[in-house]
């Protein structure tokens, strides 16, 4: 029997208890740094299967698969935990039973997957094939602070020492059983930007006593945007949002203060520099322009998470092994969006791909919707492509 053969036939013994964990997980969605129930349920599910398991932050664990040494890498898998604050939806038997909180990007269907890899790599035929140790992590607070950063703060990555990472995320612009590949940058970096807009007040018959903040912070909004139509070269992506705009208090008053705040995304590291640099510029030199002046603060976010070449064909060839060749794309450009297994990446060589979670012949809302739904039968494709890609990263 081939390896991947068996991966898929232990995968069948399994599929059960990995959706019974899915369900389980999306009915009681916790949000990020509150995963305290998540975590306990996660920890016992390792403990059963006789791993070692650590602790390194309030909630999240990794869990460890302890095997003789012969020679192979130490690899990890990683699936963040958290939900999100938004209310679901979608009509389910097993409908997240918190108000106000959903798994609405699948993390749920991460850590259930990660969950079936592990039971499948503990599996004693599949086991002995492991050459080093496994390590599975389950990560907090990715859709807050960053809760990836953390955790290889707190000594993650090592006892034992990692060498190399996988991880995945759904995608339901395409149908489960789809696998997309990206080489290169696969994800955004995100940068927040405050800009205080500081005027004069005056009565609002008299305007030319005062300085208005309001007009100056508006021509600020407009004028940022010139980074990306102006200042980046046009095969380079650059995102510049401002998402907030408070100013003034009364209708027949010239505003003196004004705030504004925002996310930049790039992908390059030298765009990223040169946007935050203009940025900054740009807003001191236009509020002047107004008589005005502008105080600029960057709240840097996760930076951009960059594949590495080779282990990106590990997963290619266990994706090709699992799913089919014609299952498989390879992306040419990288998501807007971002993630912070950027700073795994960061550190050890990683791939990141993306599962396809959408439903065929039907319309499949974006994660952080209300209505996002995974179709489950994606867990025929991933997890096996999680458990070869460990074994291929091994030995290789």
């Amino acid at each position: 029997m081939t390896l991947e053969n068996l991966i898929k036939e232990k995968y069948l013994q399994y599929k059960d208890r990995i959706i019974e964990i899915r369900r389980r997980l999306h009915s009681k969605p916790e949000t990020g740094d509150e995963e305290f129930g998540t975590t306990e349920y996660l920890c016992d599910i390792m403990a059963e299967l006789g791993l070692r398991v650590d602790r390194p932050l309030p909630t999240g664990l990794a869990a460890v698969l302890e095997v003789p040494d012969k020679g192979g890498k130490c690899v990890a898998l990683r699936a963040d935990i958290d939900a999100l604050p938004i209310n679901e939806e979608c009509i389910l038997p097993f409908r997240s039973e918190v108000r106000g909180k959903m798994h609405a990007c699948g993390h749920d269907i991460h850590a259930a997957a990660l969950a079936g890899s592990a039971m499948i790599l503990s599996d004693p035929d599949v086991k002995s094939r492991l050459t080093a140790p496994v390590k599975f992590i389950f990560q907090p607070a990715e859709e807050t602070d960053g809760g990836a950063l953390r955790m290889i703060e707190a000594g993650v990555l090592e006892n034992p020492h990692v060498s190399c990472m996988a991880a995945f995320h759904c995608e339901p612009s395409l149908p489960a059983g789809k696998i997309a590949l990206k080489y290169g940058y696969a994800r955004a970096s995100s940068d927040m930007f405050d800009i205080r807009i500081k005027g004069e007040s005056a009565h609002g018959a008299y305007p030319e006593t005062g300085v208005d903040a309001i007009v100056a912070a508006s021509a600020v909004v407009t004028a940022i945007q010139s980074i990306v139509s102006r200042n980046t070269n046009a095969f380079e992506p650059c995102v510049i949002t401002t998402g907030i705009f408070h100013a003034g208090s009364a209708g027949n008053v010239v505003c003196d203060d004004a705030f504004l705040s925002g996310t930049m995304r790039t992908v390059s590291p030298a765009v990223r520099e040169s946007s935050m640099k203009r940025l900054k510029e740009i807003a001191e030199n236009t509020a002047a322009a107004y008589g005005a002046s502008a105080e600029v603060k960057f709240r840097p976010g996760y930076m951009a998470l960059l594949n590495d070449d080779k282990m990106n064909d590990l997963v290619r060839d266990a994706a090709e092994r699992t799913a089919g060749k014609e299952n498989i794309s390879i992306l040419e450009k990288a998501m807007m969006s971002v993630d912070d297994f950027s700073f795994f990446a960061d550190r050890v060589p990683a791939a990141y791909f993306f599962a396809g979670s959408g439903y065929k012949d039907r319309k499949n809302y974006s994660i952080h919707h209300g209505l996002f739904e995974a179709d489950e039968t994606m867990f025929d494709t991933v997890v096996p492509l999680e458990v070869l890609t460990a074994l291929n990263m091994q030995n290789k």
